[in-house]
């Protein structure tokens, strides 16, 4: 499941309308890139658009995302578990999907600091991607396959 939200943020990552990079995000887009560049078993695996390393950073799985044209940054995934995914995140996927359960979720920060949460949700049958803003605005990012 997380690779199908990983995915989708990468097929769209372009299309974001991120609201900025802020101090924080400035700071957890250097380090990371720090971590990756001094950890030594960082897993790298590619597709014909991205190439994907993999590497803990915090007790967090990380995965690296590079363009496969020029090997330029395209950002980092953070997945998520539990306490991670922010309440006010939490609040509002539940305010605009009231009976669906939210079963993943990453922190996607792009090269340029600008960052979003994504979260897979599902409902029976249903499943979707939805992305929510530091602002609280929840919007479909994308429908999953069965």
């Amino acid at each position: 499941m997380k690779q199908l939200i990983l995915a989708t943020t990468l097929v769209a990552f372009s299309l974001f309308a991120f609201a900025g990079g802020n101090d924080a995000n400035k700071k957890l887009l250097g380090d990371l890139q720090a971590a990756m560049q001094a950890s030594t078993s960082v897993k790298w695996s590619s597709t014909d658009n991205y190439s994907k390393g993999s590497f803990a950073f915090n007790g967090k799985t990380v995965s690296a995302y590079l363009d496969a044209e020029n090997t330029s940054l395209i950002g980092f995934s953070i997945h998520l578990t539990g306490a991670d995914f922010p309440q006010d995140a939490v609040n509002a996927i539940q305010k605009k999907y009231p009976d669906w359960k939210i079963t993943d979720a990453i922190y996607f920060i792009d090269n340029h600091a600008n960052g979003n949460y994504f979260a897979q949700i599902e409902k029976g049958k249903n499943k979707l991607a939805v992305k929510v803003t530091a602002s609280g605005k929840v919007s479909i990012f994308s429908k999953m396959p069965y």
